[in-house]
């Protein structure tokens, strides 16, 4: 499988940067990539009602774009049950040239690790003559590891309460009810082990029951198995069938999930001993195995940005990760590459604009509702073109995508606004931190968040709660400045609202009196081209 690209727009993701990503993903795919498109934060209700519109899933949000466990290619995983004999345990291991396995209950969840050396213990270990019956050995388990048949299994066994012996004329009266006894053809010993009533007669040198036993033996409830090993082999081997679930590793297991950072998985195996280490996914299955060698190259995950091209707007270790390629339509900011990759920046409305021309370019047609997603960020980044940042390359793509989708533009636009500009039951905290983002001007920090709204009055009523957290956050976080743009679309005016400083200086770029700590101003739609650059001028005059 080749390595995955993930996909991302910035942290405070709107459309454009969450239909970009996803659209973006589908092209990867569709010319032999294997890419996800990722969010780094929650969606706002336009997008939601964008991604609930064309029928599309939310991408999964990551944190970290830190290498994990996921991201190797790790060993499968030779999962037992306790039930299966050390000898059956031995067997897998050398046939797979593995050292440990990992032992699972019904539920696929991990119980215990069996390995070599819990094996080689069990051998040192000087067990009493009644291990069967403590471990709960099966009877398959002891056929199995004698490479035995049956010569009679009762429908209700005996329980192996007993010890194990060799049957011998010597040690006659030590043998008891319910032990496991080792007998060879010799009739006479034969018929008095049945009589003792033991649990299990081992018959060995593939001897057999004559009749008139093989009737006793039913009648006593003895199980009787024949095998062709010697007494000396079954006295040797017969241990071997004890369950692994007997011998197994119980306690301080060292497992690893899925989610793990590689790192994290380092130093933990610096503090074990073990050859291999089970993984397990969210629901505690074992999916695999890890070992020291999955860890000696130097793994990054790959990332392509969308939508920005800023460190502080960007996953925080970013570092971390191998940028392939950027794609947006803001500014040069301070992103920096260990290496050359592509660049696509354009002066457009949308990042969306630019994903639709690399479909056209490579003659790959999107699909049905990839194209409504695109088209939903260019109207929405545009502000259906009442943004001075539109232009008629995005007019150009939109009337073509608009095509592909089927979709009524105008129709779809006024709904869209709707659903997204609704300020129903939200928090002043939550409106500040729908559509946000921090700049840096000289050095000093500004926040600006952008609301866009169908009613300004509906903000008149929370203006002073809002006030109240962004003065709350300018006092916990090192911000000199925040900017809040309430933009009413339909009206193409937005009114602003600054907290910390640069106020007076703000009002005076756009030739307006401030009102308090805020004041409105005529044609401003666009935080990037008309806001952000009266921002940095504010900074610079103070």
């Amino acid at each position: 499988m080749k390595n995955k690209i993930y996909i991302t727009g910035h942290k405070n993701p709107d459309t454009d940067s969450i239909a970009s990503a996803i659209a973006l993903a589908e092209l990867k795919n569709k010319t032999g990539f294997h890419a996800e498109a990722i969010r780094l934060g929650e969606i706002n209700r336009e997008t939601e009602f964008v991604l609930n519109y064309f029928g599309m899933e939310v991408p999964r949000l990551k944190t970290s774009i830190t290498p994990q466990i996921r991201d190797l290619e790790i060993d499968g995983a030779y999962c037992v049950n306790p039930e299966l004999s050390m000898a059956g345990a031995m067997e897998i291991m050398q046939k797979n040239n593995i050292t440990s396995l990992p032992v699972v209950n019904g539920e696929e969840k991990i119980i215990g690790i069996v390995s070599l050396s819990n094996i080689a213990a069990s051998y040192m270990e000087i067990w009493d003559d009644r291990i069967m019956g403590r471990s709960d050995t099966g009877l398959e388990n002891i056929k199995d590891v004698l490479r035995g048949q049956w010569i009679h299994l009762p429908a209700s066994p005996r329980p192996l309460s007993g010890k194990m012996a060799i049957k011998a004329i010597k040690n006659q009266n030590l043998i008891e009810e319910g032990d496991v006894v080792i007998v060879g053809d010799d009739v006479d010993d034969q018929e008095a082990t049945i009589k003792k009533n033991v649990s299990l007669l081992i018959l060995t040198m593939t001897s057999q029951l004559d009749d008139r036993l093989l009737k006793l033996a039913k009648e006593r409830n003895v199980t009787v198995i024949s095998t062709g090993l010697s007494t000396f082999m079954v006295a040797r081997i017969l241990p071997q069938a004890v369950p692994v679930g007997h011998v197994m590793t119980k306690e301080n297991l060292v497992v690893f999930h899925k989610d793990d950072l590689i790192d994290e998985v380092r130093e933990k195996m610096a503090e074990s001993r073990f050859r291999s280490y089970p993984v397990l996914d969210d629901k505690d299955r074992v999916v695999g195995s890890i070992s020291r060698y999955h860890l000696i190259t130097d793994i990054k995950k790959k990332i392509i940005l969308v939508d920005h091209n800023e460190r502080n707007q960007s996953i925080e270790d970013l570092d971390s990760a191998e940028i392939m390629q950027i794609v947006d339509h803001h500014r040069v900011a301070n992103v920096a590459t260990s290496s050359p990759i592509y660049f696509r920046n354009e002066p457009v409305g949308s990042t969306a604009t630019i994903v639709s021309k690399m479909y056209f370019e490579s003659g790959i047609m999107p699909s049905k509702n990839v194209a409504g997603l695109l088209c939903a960020a260019i109207i929405s980044d545009t502000l259906l073109f009442r943004s001075p940042t539109s232009t008629a390359t995005d007019r150009y793509i939109l009337d073509k995508m608009s095509k592909i989708a089927a979709m009524d533009v105008e129709d779809f636009a006024a709904k869209m606004f709707k659903a997204g500009t609704s300020l129903e039951g939200k928090k002043p905290e939550e409106l500040l931190n729908t559509d946000v983002k921090n700049f840096t001007f000289d050095g000093r920090a500004v926040r600006i968040c952008q609301i866009f709204t169908m009613d300004t009055d509906s903000i008149a009523a929370v203006e002073a709660s809002l006030k109240e957290a962004m003065e709350a956050y300018l006092e916990k976080e090192p911000v000199a400045s925040f900017i809040l743009m309430i933009t009413d679309i339909f009206r193409e005016r937005s009114e602003v609202i600054v907290v910390g400083d640069f106020k007076e200086a703000l009002a005076r770029q756009f030739g307006k009196d401030l009102h308090g700590d805020k004041f409105t101003a005529e044609g401003l739609l666009s935080r990037k081209k008309q806001l952000v650059p009266k921002v940095s001028a504010a900074v610079s005059e103070s």
